[in-house]
């Protein structure tokens, strides 16, 4: 299973590249609800998230006997961080360096490794396997989310054909 959850890992970089290929800066910028984020500010988090949110979690795991693992309130951290004013290719290009990094990394850890724990300031105990698995699923969760950007551009230009479809 850990095969599966690397290659998600390791493809969601390029995943995202193609979607917003084409996209023009002002529409990266768009938000498509006031409560949720642009294409620019969910690159500027993954960007943001991979090293603290991520491998730093992971790594304390392997490298500590069941570390504190601090909550990452990113909420808070677009605001600090300044996800709206930063560059989406510059977001992009970083984290897919980093990713490829972090993916190599996580190709040497053993089985055992997979099982030390940590303790997460809001879940309470996890395993650096699982915290490989919320990695992915949180990729997929921003591409989805990058998916769902695209499909409310749309929605304006469908005329009556909106009544076949609600946005969330």
């Amino acid at each position: 299973m850990l095969k599966d959850v690397l290659a998600i890992l390791d493809s969601t970089p390029e995943k995202i590249r193609r979607e917003i290929a084409g996209l023009a800066p002002r529409h990266m910028k768009i938000r498509p609800a006031p409560n949720k984020w642009s294409i620019q500010e969910i690159l500027a988090h993954l960007d943001d998230v991979e090293e603290l949110g991520m491998r730093a979690r992971v790594a304390a795991m392997i490298e500590q006997d069941e570390p504190s693992l601090p909550r990452f309130d990113q909420e808070r951290r677009a605001i600090e961080q300044k996800y709206n004013q930063r560059s989406p290719q510059r977001s992009l290009d970083r984290w897919a360096r980093q990713r490829k990094a972090n993916v190599k990394w996580l190709r040497t850890l053993k089985p055992a490794q997979l099982k030390r724990k940590g303790h997460h300031q809001v879940v309470g105990e996890i395993t650096a396997g699982e915290m490989i698995h919320e990695w992915a699923f949180h990729d997929l969760g921003h591409l989805k989310q990058i998916l769902e950007v695209k499909r409310y551009a749309l929605w304006p230009k469908m005329g009556n054909m909106r009544q076949f479809y609600e946005l969330q």
